[in-house]
């Protein structure tokens, strides 16, 4: 099954060199095979995408901090910058990404667009991620995200972190490439943020963002610039298709119109806007734009299955209409989209894409069909089903057990690290 088919009761995919050879009906016949993965009562599907990620994130799961947390700029500035990014070194990295890899391989997730926010870990903390997703086996998109919040140095210092990765890492087209990445308006200067233009233009690897992730930056953007923060990086010459632009839960009517005429692609996270109370991003209008959106978990709940099903349900709710945000239209959202905005040729089981591929159990107690499977898998699947998972047309998850990173190890070294980060902390 790809992401809009198409569907076989019973079905094979060929895979040959990490790609897709063959997909069809039946048994495969005149093929030959060094292995073989049979499974009974299963679903074969694309692996699925985060088009936005934090994996460091998991170190702050049950952080003992006491601040007063009523809207996303608190949420910043008295918990997430002093007491998670400005902690964070490579050590306390290493183990947090080697642990959110198992979390989402063993999950269905095959493909990360992970953005690394410590700005006291750099130079070289992006090299210290790419390492634990190679040997890890998970395709990745990384980038730091470079602002100048602790001064104009440690901007710039971020911004070549970024260009230094890509250089050394893009040529390869192996599993792990990366991208260009800043904050907001509100924490980077005009000429800041041209800089990432500039040096994203040369590159050619596009431009990861945050934006409008609460009404915070809309409002300084309005007190400083006089416009609404879309206008701002259209002055700029920020926009165009190669910049991703995540959260845009406060985005008008008429800052979508600015984004989908300079093609501008959008990661939606519905879990942790409603974490942080920034908002609920509108999506459906994005998608009347025939804007390409895809969906991420922000680092924090990490089951794609838990982000479709929230996305297909949230704009039902909001918009008091059950017709919007079907099934199929979610599911591609999670996995062809994010894959095609990250310039990764996955997220569907066709010859020539990657052989990124899910096998879930089908624990559904009503018939999976060739008209609702798309549906049981958004509405009802879990990443607790998820049997066996192929990247690049490697094996790394098998029986539900990760094959490349020893669970219990990573996780004993999560909890050591991130004992080291809440070290200090007052809970009483």
């Amino acid at each position: 099954m790809s992401a809009n088919g198409p569907f076989y009761s019973t079905g094979y995919v060929a895979v040959r060199d990490g790609e897709v050879v063959e997909v069809g009906p039946g048994k495969p016949r005149g093929l030959t095979a060094q292995k073989k993965i049979e499974k009974n009562s299963s679903i074969i599907m694309p692996g699925l995408v985060s088009a936005h990620d934090h994996m460091y994130g998991v170190l702050a799961h049950g952080i003992p901090v006491k601040a007063e947390v009523s809207s996303f700029w608190n949420f910043l500035d008295l918990f997430w910058w002093p007491y998670v990014e400005d902690r964070l070194d490579k050590r306390l990295i290493e183990a947090a990404v080697r642990y959110a890899v198992v979390e989402r391989l063993k999950t269905g997730t095959t493909l990360v667009a992970d953005v690394l926010e410590a700005p006291r870990a750099i130079p070289g903390a992006l090299d210290v991620e790419a390492q634990v997703l190679e040997s890890a086996g998970i395709r990745g998109v990384l980038s730091f995200e470079a602002t100048e919040r602790r001064g104009p140095d440690n901007g710039l210092l971020g911004l070549e972190e970024n260009n230094n990765f890509i250089k050394k890492m893009n040529p390869r087209n192996g599993l792990v490439k990366g991208m260009h990445c800043i904050h907001t308006t509100f924490t980077c200067s005009p000429e800041f943020i041209k800089k990432c233009r500039e040096q994203a233009d040369k590159s050619g690897a596009g431009i990861h963002i945050h934006f409008e992730e609460g009404a915070y930056e809309t409002e300084q953007s309005l007190r400083r610039y006089g416009k609404h923060p879309a206008f701002v990086y259209e002055e700029l010459g920020f926009w165009g298709p190669d910049v991703l632009a995540s959260q845009c839960v406060k985005t008008t009517a008429e800052e979508l119109d600015v984004m989908a005429r300079h093609r501008v692609k959008i990661s939606h996270q519905p879990l942790s806007n409603g974490e942080v109370g920034g908002g609920i991003a509108p999506v459906p209008e994005m998608l009347d734009r025939k804007m390409t959106v895809c969906l991420g978990t922000d680092g924090f709940i990490v089951d794609m299955f838990e982000v479709m099903r929230t996305t297909w349900l949230l704009h039902k709710a909001a918009r008091e209409n059950a017709a919007i945000m079907p099934a199929e239209t979610v599911f591609k959202m999670a996995t062809e989209n994010g894959a095609e905005t990250l310039g990764i040729k996955a997220g569907r089981l066709e010859k020539g894409y990657k052989a990124d591929i899910v096998v879930v159990k089908n624990m559904f107690p009503t018939p999976v069909t060739i008209d609702n499977v798309v549906a049981q898998l958004v509405v009802y699947g879990s990443g607790s089903w998820v049997d066996t998972v192929v990247v690049d047309g490697k094996v790394v998850v098998e029986d539900g057990e990760a094959l490349t990173v020893n669970e219990q190890n990573a996780r004993e070294e999560s909890i050591k690290a991130a004992e080291k980060l809440w070290e200090g902390f007052d809970d009483a």
